[in-house]
C-alpha cells in the first residue's frame, strides 16, 4: 500500500513539474507579469540568438513590452574638446546597488584605451585575460559582439567593425551606418551609428560595434523603463568631458549580484561623470582584468568566455 502510495506521488510530482516546464514560456510571453515578460524578452532580443522569440512573437508585440530602441538621431553626439590631462593615472573602485555589485576603472589619459582581438579573430576568440596579457596591458574589458549561431561561445564571427590604430580590421566595406563605440585620434569617445566613411572622415582610431549609446551629449537617453533589456551583467564604457575613460563591469545572474539594466548602468556612469557612454557586450562576456587578473565573476559556468575583442589600457 505504502509502495502504491509512494509511486503515485512520484508520478504526480513529475506530471507537474512537466506541466510547469511546459507552460512557464507561455506564462510568461503571454501572461499579466509585465516586469518578468520584459525581462525575458530583452535578454533573449540581445543574445546571440534572437530568432528564437520572433518565432513566437511579432515585431510589434516585442516594441510594445520592450519598447523601439531606434533612437532616430538622439545617438549622433557633438564631438567635444578634451582638456588634456598628462598624467597616466588608473585607479579602481567598488560599485555596489540594491542587487548588484561591479568595478569601475578610472584612467585619466584616453589615449591609453586601444581594441586588441583574438589572435585569430575569424576562427576563434579568446579569454580577455588573454588578451590582456598578451599585449601586457594593465587593464582590460569586453567589448564588441559576435555571432554565435551553433552556441558553440567560441567567440568566432564579430561583426560590424573592428578598428585599431585607424586601420579597418573588418566592416571596411560596410554602406550603412553601423553601432559604433570608439576612441578618435583627439581621444574622444564616440557612441552612436555611422558608416565606416563618417569614421574615416571623424579620424577614428580605435572602436568595435555593439550598444546602445546610454549617454550622449551629456543627456541620458533612457528617460522611461529600464532600458527594455532586462537584468543581467554588464560591461559598459564612458567618458568624462575632461577626457577620463570609465570602464564598467557589472556581475549578474549570482547569488550575491543579480545584475543590472541599461537604466542601472546609465546611471552609474551618469553619476560618475561620464558626458559620452554606451553599453558593450554583456552577460556571460562580462569581462574585467586589471592587474594581472580577472576581478569580476564571469556568469559563464566554464569561467571567462571566448571573444573576440577587448578595450585594453596599454600605458
Amino acid at each position: 500500500m505504502n509502495s502504491f502510495i509512494s509511486n503515485n506521488y512520484v508520478r504526480f510530482i513529475a506530471f507537474n513539474l512537466i506541466m510547469f516546464i511546459a507552460t512557464s514560456p507561455f506564462i510568461v510571453l503571454y501572461g499579466p507579469f509585465n516586469n518578468i515578460k520584459s525581462t525575458v524578452i530583452g535578454a533573449i532580443m540581445t543574445s546571440m540568438h534572437p530568432q528564437y522569440i520572433t518565432w513566437l512573437l511579432s515585431n510589434e508585440e516585442i516594441k510594445s513590452i520592450i519598447g523601439d530602441k531606434d533612437n532616430n538621431g538622439q545617438n549622433r553626439q557633438n564631438l567635444f574638446q578634451i582638456d588634456k590631462r598628462h598624467d597616466e593615472s588608473v585607479k579602481m573602485i567598488n560599485i555596489k546597488g540594491g542587487r548588484f555589485q561591479g568595478y569601475l576603472i578610472e584612467i585619466s589619459d584616453p589615449s591609453l584605451i586601444k581594441v586588441a582581438t583574438a589572435r585569430n579573430i575569424q576562427e576563434k576568440g579568446e579569454t580577455i585575460s588573454n588578451i590582456g596579457a598578451s599585449n601586457n596591458a594593465l587593464a582590460a574589458i569586453n567589448a564588441g559582439g559576435f555571432y554565435d549561431p551553433n552556441g558553440t561561445g567560441t567567440g568566432r564571427l564579430p561583426y560590424g567593425v573592428i578598428l585599431h590604430n585607424g586601420q579597418f580590421l573588418i566592416g571596411a566595406d560596410i554602406n550603412e551606418p553601423v553601432p559604433l563605440i570608439g576612441f578618435t585620434q583627439s581621444g574622444v569617445l564616440v557612441a552612436g551609428d555611422y558608416t565606416p566613411t563618417e569614421m574615416r572622415n571623424m579620424h577614428v582610431r580605435e572602436g568595435v560595434t555593439f550598444g546602445p549609446p546610454l549617454i550622449v551629449n551629456g543627456k541620458k537617453l533612457i528617460t522611461s523603463g529600464d532600458g527594455g533589456w532586462g537584468v543581467a551583467p554588464r560591461t559598459a564604457i564612458g567618458q568624462r568631458k575632461d577626457g577620463t575613460v570609465l570602464l564598467l563591469a557589472i556581475d549578474g545572474r549570482q547569488p550575491t549580484s543579480l545584475g543590472a539594466t541599461l537604466m542601472d548602468v546609465q546611471n552609474i556612469l551618469y553619476e560618475q561623470g561620464a558626458y559620452v557612454a554606451a553599453n558593450l557586450d554583456g552577460g556571460s562576456s562580462t569581462t574585467m582584468y586589471y592587474n594581472g587578473k580577472v576581478v569580476n565573476k564571469p556568469c559563464d559556468i566554464l569561467g571567462e568566455r571566448m571573444l573576440p575583442t577587448a578595450f585594453i589600457v596599454q600605458q
